[in-house]
């Protein structure tokens, strides 16, 4: 079987590695970096920015373990030496995996001829097969509003760039992204301020999660101002400026060194060509079903450009998945339970169902809360801000959310994501022993609270 992949990220490395293993003669066309935005401007490199921030948090408490110690400053330039080679040395090993899997990768633009072959731009080449897995991704989103990226106005790809330092920084967008991105600068001593849209940071998390978590960041001295409009983005005096509408306090102008627009990301298919294969898209986000075929048969698509969730994980299991389905396998993506991960501080995992979601779809539901503050472990790191919230739908007791804010979060959110698709009950999640002291304790504990038996908590 001939598999053409086009893009080479997470959803279209996997899609590829996985079909050459199944015995697949696979061709991978990549336009740009082998890895896609994840490896090269997304996940790897901003988790490398926070750990520099929660390394410069850790020697500024120091004092807390008995450790003498002092902060004298960021050498910006060797954070981002560090960031990029960590980076290089993942797409190194990437590219020697790729070869040795017996892929043949392509460097260019594809653009779709048939539902069997493309064309590369760049040298007019025609590269045929059987089957063809789309995987392009995803774009930072825009604003719509006057206003571009350039200058003192970045998006997250030129922030990952930066030579030196802001004083100060607003950040539009009270996601993921612009989140993360706000505790790198505010954790290195910027001036921070995020303006959000929707009335709460991280929208669509379960309501226990994104409040405490607002409420964080607002303690360590971040400014948040949720339910503002952003009207403009100009500038004053050769500074960006921000101009937003909030109901309570009408039209207000705020100005930064810096303005970062991370306002969420769109499915990037422009110049492929979809529309000679009458693709539907919804949302601007290419159609699949639950076995990621498009209505076209023999045709694809798997990661950011299918839409929702747009986490990288997920986007990995969708292109496995459609290079089994187009070998002849019969594989589906429902019923898998996909973390969200932020990887703030605290962290966030939220697995499944929020309390909200759950009572819209099974009606009656039981929640159960285990406070950090009451786990020997965060007591140990001296992190106790946060909790584990189980969520059970109310007749058989099966969990249907866990919902994690404190140290670690996202190291706990694969059990969470286990328990919920393999849709165990809080009884038979309560019944695993866990070791002591860890913070997975406190998932076990609020398992069985459900059941009236937890141990450290009334």
């Amino acid at each position: 079987m001939k598999l053409i992949v086009i893009g080479g990220g997470v959803a279209g490395y996997a899609a590829a590695l996985r079909a050459a293993r199944l015995g697949g003669q696979v061709t991978l066309i990549e336009k740009d970096a082998l890895g896609g935005t994840c490896l090269n401007r997304g996940c790897i490199p901003t988790k490398c920015l926070l750990r520099t921030a929660e390394a410069v948090r850790e020697i500024r408490r120091a004092g807390t373990f008995g450790i003498k110690a002092s902060f004298e400053g960021i050498d910006l330039g060797a954070v981002m030496r560090r960031k990029d080679d960590v980076v290089k040395r993942l797409a190194r090993g990437l590219g020697a995996l790729v070869k040795a899997g017996g892929v043949k990768l392509v460097g260019g633009t594809a653009t779709l001829r048939d539902e069997r072959s493309v064309e590369i731009v760049e040298t007019g080449e025609i590269i045929c097969g059987e089957r063809i897995v789309i995987a392009t991704g995803s774009v930072p989103g825009r604003l719509p509003t006057p206003g571009s990226i350039g200058g003192a106005v970045m998006d997250s790809d030129a922030a990952l760039a930066l030579d030196r330092l802001p004083q100060s920084v607003i950040v539009i967008g009270g996601g993921v992204v612009g989140v993360e991105f706000a505790q790198f600068f505010h954790g290195l001593g910027v001036e921070t301020t995020i303006i959000e849209g929707l009335p709460s940071l991280l929208a669509g998390l379960d309501s226990d999660l994104s409040s405490l978590f607002q409420r964080c960041l607002v303690r360590d001295g971040m400014r948040v101002v949720t339910g503002a409009m952003v009207k403009e983005v100009g500038e004053r005096a050769g500074r960006p400026v921000v101009r937003y509408e909030r109901d309570k306090e009408g039209e207000v102008a705020v100005t930064a060194e810096k303005v970062l627009i991370a306002v969420g990301r769109r499915p990037a298919h422009e110049g492929l060509g979809i529309e000679r294969l009458f693709l539907p898209t919804r949302d601007g986000a290419i159609v699949v079903d639950e076995r990621m075929e498009t209505p076209v048969r023999g045709v694809y698509a798997a990661g950011d450009v299918t839409g929702p969730p747009m986490l990288a994980h997920a986007g990995l299991a969708q292109g496995a998945c459609a290079a089994a389905n187009a070998l002849g396998g019969d594989e589906a993506m429902t019923g898998r339970a996909v973390p969200l991960c932020v990887y703030t501080n605290p962290e966030i995992a939220s697995v499944g169902l929020s309390e909200e979601a759950a009572k819209e779809r099974h009606g009656h539901v039981r929640t159960a809360r285990f406070p950090l503050r009451a786990n020997g472990k965060a007591l140990i790191l001296n992190e106790t801000e946060g909790f584990v919230k189980v969520v059970a739908e109310g007749e058989g007791g099966r969990i249907v959310g866990v919902h994690i804010l404190g140290p670690h979060a996202t190291e706990l959110a694969a059990a969470a994501s286990m328990v919920v698709t393999l849709k165990l009950t809080a009884r038979e999640a309560a019944s695993v022993v866990h070791p002591h002291p860890t913070l997975s304790e406190a998932f076990w504990e609020a398992a069985a609270a459900l059941c009236g038996e937890a141990v450290h908590v009334l």
